[in-house]
């Protein structure tokens, strides 16, 4: 291949980190003939056996034969350490090779001065605080930089002629969380600091926080300083002291180093070292910049405003995935919103399986027409290969779920869209991994068809996958209103605008997430305990006693915001004191049942108004369950195949058939219940529940309903 490729490994482009080194990089090759391919690959995992797992994505780049290679290995082996990252590195033997940060040996290196800038920065601190008590929130145990940065504060403080001894140290793990918690336990002790010196920004952070909720001041109580100067450092209330981390240095310097590499690949190049400098702001008693904010203010709201756009085309892009749009319609409808962030290639390469045993790539690009290549040849286009001078970052990202790869995404697009493709890659790679669920769900749906209506252990996953499907959406769309509702908060709290009713409204609506996702998670690990309930196995749960009207009440929680955008309201009265010997996880599987029964087939997945209701009543024989709804219904037909499995009048939209399949063996085999099933079209659906007489065998019977009058 006569074209020279500069291969950039990163972990994402996702932080501000990776982004300005990939920019110094960018700059670095502007001028030269030279194609530079940037490839986010996530942190690398410390498990051997999950390294190799990554490696397919590798021998790919190999076969493009880059003339020069460089990782960004401090932020590759985040996790790992360098030993996974020196694996990788060691499959691009006799290609010339430039590390980015943590050291690595027989490569030219790149690394950041975590001394310098923290040593000028001490200096003025310690030379103005001359008495103050000093506090040291450290990086995680072992952390070479933090410890690097620690050293720095103790020459400082020894020059000064104190001592380092005098220095209290806490040990952190560079999280905003961590921080806040270890300093509100210190100052809950009572113990106190003039000056907290801090391992990173997001450390800085969390102090900051912690001393704002004790009332104490920042400045005019206690100094805080930070390091690696984030964009939110600036922006912090008040601005945070902290020392600049080059990042674009060091991408520059690792290009430059590249390019001298390109020139004479044999040489040995000396490693480099990029110093940082200290930036003072307010929270160390420096006054502000004098220079006008307006430019700033301005580039803030055209940041904001981009950032807005970008989550309107994501969620475009999910909504068009989560409709199982073929993904040739995908790319079509994509491409409008691309072409506004500059995006002028985009190319899906899916490694493809027949069943001949053979292996190739489709590959899929914005036009939705593709061709198959075979997988031994390099499957990038020749055209993205050529050198370009538009300024557009190349982009490789892998298509990965977990343990699974399904090929990778080759886009051109503007710096500033690199984020947006990663995010991209990601929700295909979840698309993916859904649809081969799906195709997997229905090969076993067709072998079971036939075996004579008998489930064997293909169709047990299905149904189980069916089944817990429910409790895994509820407690993922609950974790994601957390989500959104916390980022909401922590934006409330960086501009200073939250106010005592916003912080009450959050508390009130994370107590009814977390208690969701906690019985959703409850629910599912039941579910998956009453597997073998389906092939009439009666060793599942332990029983236990329960008010059956509180445990229903429960389990309806969970269930509610099901109906959250619709028409349909649920309706319940249940008795109390009807307390029963018997199987918690097995109701809980039948009451879910039988209520997205009466949603999906009743009311269209809430696209029809109506109501639910569950009532609960004492018998003499017992208790009555009813399960009613004014729905639909179904017709004599249907009603009479309800409990046969496979049976459903969705196929094709998501229903399996095994939904009252499921209820019919959890009640005949697990609760000894009978279930009474009444329908007729037009007319809604009812399901009466009692617990069968003692030594009866079960009932279950399905009719018509009586019309009015009839």
């Amino acid at each position: 291949m006569s074209h020279k490729i500069a291969l950039v490994l990163v972990p994402t482009f996702i932080h501000t980190i990776e982004q300005r080194i990939c920019s110094g990089i960018a700059e670095a090759f502007s001028d030269q003939a030279i194609r530079v391919i940037f490839a986010p690959l996530q942190y690398l995992p410390e498990s051997a056996a999950q390294l190799d797992r990554c490696l397919w994505i590798h021998h790919q780049f190999r076969a493009l034969q880059p003339s020069v290679l460089i990782g960004y290995g401090g932020g590759l082996g985040y996790v790992s350490g360098n030993g996974s990252y020196e694996k990788i590195l060691a499959l691009y033997q006799g290609i010339p090779i430039v590390n980015i940060g943590s050291a690595v040996p027989d490569v030219a290196n790149v690394l950041v001065d975590n001394f310098d800038g923290m040593y000028e920065l001490m200096v003025d601190v310690v030379a103005r605080r001359s008495t103050a008590r000093f506090l040291y929130l450290s990086g995680p145990v072992g952390n070479v930089d933090s410890q690097i940065r620690q050293h720095a504060l103790y020459r400082a403080f020894e020059e000064s002629g104190r001592s380092s001894t005098d220095i209290e140290v806490l040990v952190g793990n560079f999280t905003t969380l961590a921080a806040r918690t270890l300093i509100d336990a210190y100052l809950a002790a009572g113990s106190w600091a003039d000056v907290i010196v801090c391992g990173n920004d997001l450390s800085a952070k969390g102090v900051l926080d912690s001393l704002k909720a004790h009332g104490i001041e920042c400045p005019g109580q206690c100094w805080v300083t930070g390091y690696d100067d984030f964009e939110y450092a600036a922006a912090m209330l008040p601005g945070l002291t902290t020392v600049h981390f080059p990042a674009k240095a060091l991408g520059k310097l690792a290009g430059e180093q590249a390019l001298a590499l390109l020139v004479k690949p044999t040489q040995r190049l000396v490693d480099r070292v990029v110093k940082g400098a200290p930036v003072f702001r307010e929270t160390t008693d420096n006054s502000p910049p004098t220079v006008s904010n307006h430019d700033q203010n301005l580039s803030e709201q055209w940041a904001l405003i981009y950032q807005r756009d970008n989550k309107s085309r994501k969620l475009d892009l999910l909504r068009l995935l989560k409709a199982q749009v073929p993904l040739a319609e995908v790319m079509v409808s994509a491409k409008a919103p691309l072409a506004e962030l500059e995006v002028d290639q985009l190319s899906l390469f899916l490694l493809t399986h027949p069943e001949d045993g053979s292996r190739f790539f489709s590959e899929i690009n914005l036009a939705g027409q593709g061709t198959n290549i075979p997988y031994a040849q390099p499957v990038i286009p020749l055209s993205f290969l050529e050198p370009v001078s538009s300024g557009n970052y190349s982009l490789i990202c892998t298509l990965e779920f977990d343990d699974e790869h399904f090929g990778y995404m080759v886009a051109s697009c503007a710096p500033d869209a690199a984020e947006f493709i990663e995010v991209i890659g990601v929700q295909l790679s979840e698309a993916l991994h859904a649809d081969a669920l799906v195709r997997t769900s229905e090969h076993y749906r067709q072998l079971n068809e036939m075996n004579a209506r008998m489930a064997s252990l293909g169709s047990l996953v299905c149904g189980v996958a069916h089944e817990i499907n429910t409790p895994i959406g509820t407690g993922k769309l609950a974790a994601s209103s957390l989500l959104t509702a916390t980022h909401a908060l922590q934006a409330q709290i960086s501009n200073n605008s939250m106010t005592r009713s916003n912080f009450d409204a959050y508390l009130t609506d994370a107590i009814e997430y977390a208690e969701i996702i906690f019985q959703s998670l409850s629910r599912a690990a039941n579910l998956i305990s009453n597997f073998k309930l389906v092939s009439v196995d009666q060793t599942g749960e332990a029983k236990r006693i329960f008010d059956l009207g509180d445990y229903l009440t429960s389990v309806l929680v969970s269930l509610r915001h099901q109906l959250k955008g619709t028409q349909v309201e649920l309706i319940t009265d249940f008795e109390s004191g009807i307390v029963v010997d018997t199987y918690p996880g097995a109701v809980a599987q039948v009451v879910t049942n039988l209520f997205m029964n009466a949603l999906a087939h009743g009311f269209d997945d809430g696209e029809l108004a109506g109501t639910i209701e569950m009532r609960l009543k004492k018998t003499r024989s017992g208790f009555e369950l009813s399960t009613q709804d004014n729905g639909k219904g179904a017709n004599a037909a249907i009603v009479k195949q309800i409990f046969d499995p496979f049976f459903t009048t969705t196929r094709g939209k998501g229903g399996s058939g095994l939904g009252m399949h499921i209820v019919y063996n959890l009640l005949s085999q697990k609760l000894f219940w009978t279930i009474e099933v009444q329908s007729a079209q037009g007319n809604g659906f009812r399901a009466l529940l009692k617990p069968a007489a003692r030594h009866q065998s079960f009932e279950a019977s399905a009719v018509d309903l009586v019309e009015p009058n009839s």
